[in-house]
């Protein structure tokens, strides 16, 4: 529709236009995704990537290493730092810090995590998605098993990680709250089963 000649070129209309168009912009950027990537502290508490019959799972795009994922979020992939774990290196810059153990880690977890869906469980700082200092989300991932949804056949990666000797329970920057004493039994069963980096120590 047209405006009349008058209306269109004052200054309440043209107002009027920008706002529409800036919000329209905003809308475009946070259903893509960009939005999300632009700013990651305004990502919503909780990854609903695609929906399901019975809650939403996600796709796991790509294992980078035993540690680090990628997830589609709306048109993006979106680079998880998984809590609590420290996988030996298998991708990092300097290739004299990768190692062989670090090499084996990433070949079982892509292996492990091939087909899966997943859900993410962000980790909170005040009202943000807490990021670390590379850009990626710190999350713990879930492998959504049949039915879809939360239930207690699903399998927390990052406790799974722990319990096959992958990583030890790492601490250095805060236990887990939710799953503390889950990832020092899972700790705790690897090193009596001589699993992993466990089979390596003296």
């Amino acid at each position: 529709m047209k405006l009349p000649a008058g209306l269109a070129r004052s200054p309440l209309a043209l107002a009027f236009a920008a706002v529409a168009m800036l919000g329209g912009a905003v809308a475009w950027a946070e259903h893509s995704g960009w939005l999300y990537s632009w700013f990651p502290g305004l990502a919503p508490p909780a990854l609903e990537l695609i929906p399901g019959k019975d809650g939403f799972t996600g796709e796991l795009l790509k294992v980078r290493d035993g540690d680090t994922v990628e997830v589609r979020y709306h048109d993006l992939a979106l680079a998880l730092r998984l809590l609590n774990v420290d996988t030996a290196e298998s991708v990092h810059p300097d290739a004299r810090k990768n190692s062989e153990f670090g090499a084996e880690t990433s070949r079982w977890a892509k292996a492990h995590l091939a087909g899966a869906k997943v859900r993410v469980e962000f980790a909170r700082k005040d009202w943000r998605i807490e990021m670390d200092h590379h850009g990626r989300a710190l999350a713990y991932l879930w492998l959504d098993r049949e039915p879809a949804g939360p239930g207690p056949e699903d399998e927390l990666y990052n406790e799974t990680l722990i319990h096959e000797g992958f990583s030890t329970y790492r601490t250095e920057f805060g236990a887990s709250k939710p799953y503390h004493q889950r990832l020092l039994a899972a700790e705790a069963s690897a090193r009596e089963g001589h699993r992993g980096l466990w089979a390596r120590r003296k």
